[in-house]
């Protein structure tokens, strides 16, 4: 298959050149699009030549460009769903520029103009930019977004087709995409890749975009040579805004102003939230300079109640399980978020220079009060936690293109970095040894439900067990530099654009934990070091002394649970304080006893690098006729990882001092990558797309960072030898459009993946354990007899399919009476099937030996959900609109396990959400009110048992706010 796309890209690339005449256009129509009433752009129109294949669309100021044109006659015509095609006659004389712009009618009934309304125009901007792109994709418009009940843009992104959400106290910070984890997706700003957030893997969180300085969203499911191959899911593209203004030289500003409600508990604040929003933009030097500024401020209680149960198999049954803990948290978040943006472009002319800046900085507070029942050990533990954890952001661009004599440049150069801290994290615990517990130890099928009701609390019996304290922080910085160059060249009926180019990226990465524990049981250097800060007794390590009389836990989990014993957390806080000052003093007191810099656990872990990824690529849009849309082309991308981890050895005084060396290992990964689309439209109203392409994932860093862990019986082995992920990708749609239907598609996917990443534990024993352990301490044990199970990651054998089909359906009721005219619809359906092989280590013990059989079991992918629906009804009237949304995700796997019983998945997931807001008639004012959650849906994930495995309730948000533009 790849040798004939590659085949058929050369045949068609050498037909193009070899044509006598190609060169000989050198005249070009460029114009813009805009509303005829409002005098809005229209992003996406459809500009032709009617009877040639010349063609093009208008990007986001509304401007199109048709190049290379022979001398003649045309007709070209201008179409955007929800406006009246519009025709103009045209000649065009050699070496001429010719302007022509267009303004359209919104579509009208028997005569009478219809004024698109906000809503309908937010969709028709979504539809038009989806007809005209060249890849398979999604859009969710800046006007859209802002009629959406969304809480940031991920949640916007949510309401795609083929896109599920994954959501933190409420709120949506990763997408996945058809089926695939969020590190299998790429997240771009501007059409640049953004750095990694999260330390393990190459995921982002999508929670730190504020929607206000968006000008749309464009989830591409297809990829053409030109873009970065690394994505099996698809790429997030969030487009930033530039500067448009009614009356040059006359700045103008935005202001909004919102307060929100939470109704959560009455443990805290339900309006301590406010949003924040000031933008100013302007034109200059006749609109030639565009300076557009925005600054974000939002406050958010993202609280939740959870709960949290483990389970295991009992004696290779594939039907009877094992409780082996239950967990509940109650947890208050504080969201704080700044985002600032600062766009300058300005108008060459015959090319565009931008300067893109983007900045976000988040800090989430979490306070987790806990109550954990370990069934094993009949043991009741209660704790505390707090985290400030701060992610900052930051992007920088330059992008400048330019029509050169022969080619189109566009060169971008551009700095992004992201940073995760997480200073002074920790938990303090109280253990009570008696938890009333022993009829549920190795009792089969156990309801987690009845274990907090039958358990003894005896809070006084409960001592001062262990403290935990980290500071965590990664980073990662990049500098990329592309180069594209594009030219048209024509014969007979036939038009083509050849593109090429390449791409450089430089990227850093590093991260680093200092871990800080003890057990503090029969400490007398602590008892004696509490007395002098906290008026106690000399049993002050009981935990009787350090509850929060003043705290109530409400209705947990909607009252089917309840919390009985709410620390103080602001004694434990100062005491956790305490202990980190003298540190120094409280180690080194006992095996049983200390307190201290745990140098294991703050070496093992850390890791710094770089990477260096290349690319070119060669492609050529063929357009044959108006019916007829080609693109061949072939990438080759390259990935060298350089990582530098720790390699050791543990023992009883690693505690204090770990045995261990750093080691620095390279390696490369390149792939020639095929790809070949086709688009074939018929008839005014109808088109059908085709696309076949390849794509990688790279490694999540936390399986290639070249890590050696040997402990007493397991080894932590990292493979950086993986090589990448590969997809082979099929995709067809059919869409029917136009100003009645709207946009109807149906399509369907196919991913043929190999070498898909996964953690796998196998065993070894005595001399075969030595090719794990670290070279330079291989000989510290001299002969290992020990029987070591050794956790490390490898490349599935077996191919995985992921597959399902989407439907979607996008229409304004624009025909009907009265109204009923401002009615905006839409809706869409996707199914997603996987099957994926997962290798597992089965142990089999009977009375003469323990055998280790490697094996595996198939299981869909993790994150996958079987059906997403997602269905808004709209209506606008006059300056009133309204907006209902609903959303269903069925069925997600959440946990894959040998043992059937054990897989994990989600429950139905249905959620109703609220948006509307009415235009005021003093100086463009808006009052605007949104309620999400209104049913107050819980996140709730079960074992294929059918008990909870976690549950999460974040109760319901209300939003209410004041724009303002003037």
């Amino acid at each position: 298959m790849r040798k004939s796309v590659l085949i058929t890209f050369v045949i068609v690339l050498a037909a193009t050149f070899f044509d006598a005449n190609v060169l000989a256009a050198n005249s070009r129509i460029e114009g813009y699009v805009k509303d005829a009433k409002t005098g809005e752009p229209l992003f996406g129109a459809n500009i032709m030549l009617m009877g040639t294949s010349l063609g093009t669309a208008s990007d986001m100021n509304g401007k199109y460009v048709i190049s290379n044109l022979l001398p003649g006659s045309y007709t070209i015509r201008a179409t955007y769903i929800g406006y009246k095609t519009e025709k103009i006659e045209i000649r065009v004389k050699e070496g001429t520029n010719i302007k022509q712009d267009f303004k359209l009618e919104p579509v009208g009934v028997e005569g009478k103009t219809v004024v698109i309304t906000a809503q309908a125009n937010g969709q028709a901007q979504a539809i038009n930019q989806q007809l005209s792109s060249n890849q398979i994709i999604n859009v969710v418009s800046a006007a859209k977004i802002q009629a959406l009940p969304d809480a940031n843009a991920a949640e916007s992104v949510g309401r795609l087709p083929g896109v599920s959400v994954l959501r933190s106290g409420g709120e949506a910070d990763q997408v996945v995409i058809r089926g695939l984890q969020p590190k299998y997706n790429e997240i771009m700003i501007d059409g640049i890749k953004m750095s990694s957030s999260d330390p393990n893997n190459r995921s982002s969180d999508l929670s730190m975009f504020s929607s206000n300085m968006l000008e749309g969203i464009q989830v591409s499911k297809t990829v053409t040579p030109d873009m970065d191959a690394d994505v099996l899911g698809g790429t997030v593209n969030f487009v930033l805004r530039e500067a448009k203004v009614e009356k040059p030289g006359v700045p103008r500003f935005g202001l909004l102003i919102q307060g929100s409600y939470n109704n959560l508990s009455d443990a805290y604040n339900k309006y301590n939230n406010y949003k924040y929003v000031g933008s100013a933009e302007d034109r200059f030097l006749d609109e030639r300079l565009g300076i557009f500024a925005q600054i974000d401020i939002e406050r958010k209680n993202l609280s939740s109640n959870e709960l949290g149960a483990s389970y295991n198999q009992l004696s290779n049954s594939i039907t009877q399980y094992i409780t082996t803990g239950f967990s509940l948290h109650d947890i208050p978040r504080d969201r704080q978020r700044y985002n600032a943006a600062l766009n300058i472009d300005y108008k060459l002319p015959e090319g565009k220079i931008k300067f893109t800046n983007f900045l976000s900085s988040g800090s989430t507070n979490v306070i987790n009060r806990q109550e954990n029942f370990d069934l094993v050990n009949n043991l009741l533990n209660y704790g505390l936690g707090s985290s400030n954890n701060t992610l900052n952001t930051i992007l920088n661009a330059i992008d400048f293109s330019q029509q050169l004599p022969v080619f189109q440049m566009d060169l971008k150069l551009s700095h992004t970095y992201s940073e995760n801290k997480s200073p002074n994290s920790w938990s303090m615990n109280f253990m009570q040894t008696d938890a009333g517990l022993n009829q549920f130890v190795n009792t089969t099928n156990v309801n987690p439900h009845d274990i907090p009701r039958e358990a003894n609390y005896n809070i006084s019996t409960a001592s001062l067990y262990q403290l935990n304290l980290n500071n965590s922080f990664s980073r990662e910085r990049a500098l990329s530099a592309s180069l594209d160059l594009k030219t048209d060249v024509e014969f007979s009926d036939v038009n083509a654009e050849i593109k090429f180019g390449g791409m450089y990226r430089h990227k850093i990465r590093s991260y680093n934990i200092d871990v800080y524990n003890g057990t503090l049981i029969g400490n007398q250097l602590l008892t004696g070091l509490i007395y002098p800060y906290f008026s106690l007794p000399s049993d002050g390590n009981s935990m009787k002394y350090w509850v929060d009389p003043n705290f109530n836990y409400g209705k947990f989990l909607n009252g089917d649970y309840s919390m009985v014993a709410p620390l103080n957390s602001g004694m434990i806080s100062q005491l956790a304080n305490l202990l980190n000052r003298n540190a120094k003093n409280l180690a080194n007191q006992g095996q049983d006893a200390f307190y201290g810099i745990n140098n294991f656990s703050s070496t093992t872990n850390n890791y710094n690098g770089y990477e260096n990824t290349s690319a070119f690529y060669l492609m050529s849009i063929v357009k044959v006729g108006s019916e007829i849309t080609i693109i061949p082309g072939v990438r080759y991308q390259n990935l060298q990882t350089t990582y530098t981890g720790a390699r050791g050895l543990e023992s009883a005084q690693s505690y204090f001092s770990y045995n261990h060396y750093d080691t620095t290992v390279t390696q490369n990964h390149g792939y020639w990558l095929p790809d070949v689309s086709l688009r074939y439209k018929p008839l005014s109203w109808f088109d059908l797309r085709l696309s076949y392409s390849n794509t990688v994932a790279y490694p999540d860093y936390n399986a290639i960072i070249p890590r050696i862990d040997v402990g007493f019986n397991s080894i932590a082995w990292n493979n950086y030898k993986l090589i990448p992920s590969r997809s082979s990708n099929y995709d067809a749609y059919l869409s029917f459009y136009n100003n009645s239907i709207g946009l109807f598609t149906v399509g369907a996917f196919l991913k043929q993946i190999k070498n898909l990443i996964y953690p796998w534990s196998f065993n070894v024993s005595g001399a075969n354990a030595l090719p794990y352990f670290p070279y330079s301490l291989a000989g510290s044990p001299a002969s290992p007899t020990a029987n070591y199970q050794v956790n490390t990651y490898v490349n599935d054998s077996y191919q995985i399919n992921d597959y399902g089909m989407e439907l979607d359906w996008q229409t304004h009721f624009w025909y009907l009476p009265g109204p009923l005219s401002g009615l905006v619809f839409s809706v869409n359906y996707t199914h997603i099937f996987s099957q994926a092989s997962y290798p597992f280590t089965l142990t089999k013990i009977t009375s003469r030996s323990i055998q280790h059989i490697d094996t595996s079991f198939v299981a869909r992918l993790i994150d996958q959900p079987a059906d997403i629906v997602n269905l808004t009804l709209g209506f606008d009237y006059k300056g009133f609109s309204i907006r209902v949304a609903f959303l269903y995700q069925g069925n997600i796997f959440t946990g894959a396990n040998f043992w059937p019983q054990l897989r994990s998945y989600t429950a139905a997931y249905r959620r109703w959400d609220l948006a509307a807001n009415q235009n005021l008639p003093w100086f463009g004012l808006q009052v605007y009110g949104n309620i999400n959650n209104v049913n107050g849906a819980n996140d709730l994930s079960l074992i294929q048992a059918g008990v909870p495995q976690s549950e999460q309730d974040y109760g319901m948000t209300a939003d209410f706010g004041l724009r303002w533009n003037f």
